[in-house]
């Protein structure tokens, strides 16, 4: 009888609370970011399809090796080779309107490593 009671109240009770408008903020922009056999795959979430900027920079020189501009897309995914770049520390960076998500990157001869994303 008591869950019986709680089911009726659960299914009668009023509408969910309004998540505060700033929840937008919150989105997560790299949905993904997985590091495999000298590369990096990344998917970035883009709900509002708003211009979106992916950049591989060279910590040592400010060389920007890779950049990729993304526009009209909802979601999107991008794969960074590092084969061929030397051994050194990058930056990741996707840049979402006024969101900036970086990860530092580690390329040694043993292979690569990566900071979380800040």
């Amino acid at each position: 009888m008591n869950t019986l009671l709680f089911s009726f109240l659960l299914c009668t009770s009023g509408p969910a609370a309004t998540p505060p408008a700033d929840l937008a903020a919150v989105e997560p922009l790299i949905t993904r970011s997985f590091v495999a056999a000298g590369r990096i795959d990344l998917t970035i979430a883009n709900l509002e399809k708003e211009v979106t900027v992916v950049k591989l920079t060279s910590l040592s020189t400010d060389e920007t090796l890779f950049r990729q501009r993304i526009t009209n897309h909802n979601g999107y995914s991008v794969s960074l080779c590092l084969k061929e770049v030397p051994e050194g520390r990058y930056v990741i960076s996707v840049e979402k309107g006024d969101t900036l998500r970086r990860q530092v990157v580690l390329k040694t001869e043993t292979g690569v490593l990566c900071s979380d994303w800040k």
